[in-house]
């Protein structure tokens, strides 16, 4: 034995000499657990090379099971006769380790862990071939996920993903086979299931996606089904029934989505950032007023009013630290901060019902000198409507208390607002919200000497 050998076995050499091959050399089939035959008889009595099946394992001299490939071979005299026998043997753990992990990978989605679409191309064809029915088949696809990768990046759109596959999987049986089908679309292999069965397990998602999703966008996954029950119908025409049964319901729920959707990033919007939907409020209220006095269409009010609630959304994609933070903003905080009205813009592209105000949401912060972001647009060439935001958003947030400073006296807001016409501000739009301003405080003026005199 040489030192190899010795490592191999657990048996030092002078142990064993004069001892019975197969008594130091235990060789069973890791497949059937049966005792494997002598390969040094067999060459002794064959006068030939010998090789080791696959899956051949030798029990070390404490117990341990190691894997092994190996053969033995005749040694001759000169004139040919056998008088021994060389066996040659190797350590495969580690090559084996690696071919059952690229089997693994070969047959399976790398982000979810579920099965690929090859595994179950090759499944679909061997249940054909069984002919079990009824057979159902489940399509799933993730809503939202193109908005969660433009807002949140990629890694977020993966976390959803992997939440996806996570509440499928929990969700079916052990028998049912689930895959990831493409980017966001899943499919679940049902043997012998109905179609009633399947719609149970279909409701079943449904309730799991309910209390699931990640830290900024719950989960949400369009599903459809279908059966096999006679063997006249193939299982790809099953998938393609499934998936129209799908989209069916994908285009069902899509506005209801969208609308969770917005509602649940503006949540997330006002938790995580300065921003209120008091804030909000008050500056629709004011924008609606602006608007009225230049006598915009109902469909420029109607828009105005979404830029105002919604100007800030893109925020929802900014790091919270930054958002809250109480000192100075870094030159890089800042380029982050910079960031808010382009994501804003990619929302606003993806749902679109704020289709038209996508644009408005991108230039919100442009300045009349042209020195603001992200374009650096100037004078009228930045929408008006984004003008007459600017006005009042930086009126509104001047006058509110904000995590670095107090809020400012009303009249040394105005002052800021007067002092910025022409470089910041629209110069003709800062005249009519001082004049709507004017009219307000006449207006609170008069309640309070009409509440002293009830009194």
């Amino acid at each position: 034995m040489n030192k190899v050998a010795e490592e191999i076995s657990g048996w030092q050499e002078e142990k064993v000499i004069n001892k019975p091959f197969e008594q130091i050399f235990r060789l069973y089939s890791e497949e059937t657990g049966k005792k494997v035959e002598n390969p040094v008889e067999k060459v002794l009595q064959t006068g030939k090379i010998v090789g080791l099946a696959n899956h051949t394992v030798l029990i070390t001299k404490d117990g341990r099971q190691v894997p092994i490939a190996d053969s033995a071979a005749p040694i001759r005299n000169e004139k040919g006769k056998t008088f021994g026998v060389v066996m040659v043997f190797r350590d495969v753990a580690r090559e084996k380790e690696w071919q059952e992990k690229i089997l693994y990978l070969s047959y399976h989605d790398t982000l979810t862990g579920l099965y690929n679409r090859r595994f179950m191309e090759e499944e679909l064809k061997r249940q054909e071939l069984k002919g079990n029915l009824p057979i159902s088949i489940i399509m799933a696809d993730v809503n939202g996920l193109k908005l969660a990768n433009d807002v949140f990046g990629h890694a977020e759109g993966d976390r959803i993903l992997q939440k996806a596959a996570e509440v499928i999987k929990r969700s079916c049986r052990k028998e049912d086979v689930v895959c990831r089908w493409g980017g966001d679309e899943f499919l679940v292999l049902l043997p012998k299931t109905s179609a009633k069965i399947a719609e149970e397990i279909i409701k079943r998602i449904q309730v799991a996606c309910l209390d699931s999703g990640t830290e900024n966008i719950r989960l949400s996954i369009a599903l459809g089904c279908a059966t096999k029950e006679t063997p006249g119908k193939t299982l790809n025409e099953v998938i393609t029934e499934a998936e129209e049964s799908m989209y069916r319901q994908k285009l069902n729920e899509r506005k209801n989505f969208r609308n969770t959707i917005i509602n649940t990033l503006l949540s997330t919007l006002f938790a995580k950032s300065v921003e209120t939907e008091e804030h909000a409020q008050r500056i629709k209220g004011y924008c609606l007023q602006m608007g009225e006095k230049i006598k915009l269409t109902s469909k420029e009010m109607e828009e105005l009013s979404l830029l105002a609630i919604l100007h800030d959304i893109g925020k929802v994609g900014i790091r919270e630290e930054i958002l809250k933070k109480s000192g100075p903003l870094t030159a890089a905080e800042w380029e982050e901060i910079k960031k808010h009205p382009v994501i804003g813009c990619r929302i606003a592209q993806n749902t679109p019902e704020l289709g038209p105000i996508a644009e408005y949401i991108l230039h919100h912060h442009e300045r009349w000198d042209g020195q603001g972001y992200p374009e650096g647009l100037k004078g009228e060439n930045i929408p008006l409507l984004c003008r007459m935001l600017a006005v009042v958003d930086a009126y509104d947030a001047m006058t509110s208390d904000r995590p670095y400073r107090k809020a400012f006296p009303r009249e040394k807001a105005l002052e800021e607002i007067r002092k910025n016409a022409g470089s910041q501000f629209d110069p003709v739009i800062v005249e009519l919200f001082l004049d709507i301003i004017g009219n307000i405080e006449i207006e609170e003026d008069e309640e309070q000497i009409n509440f002293k005199g009830k009194l």
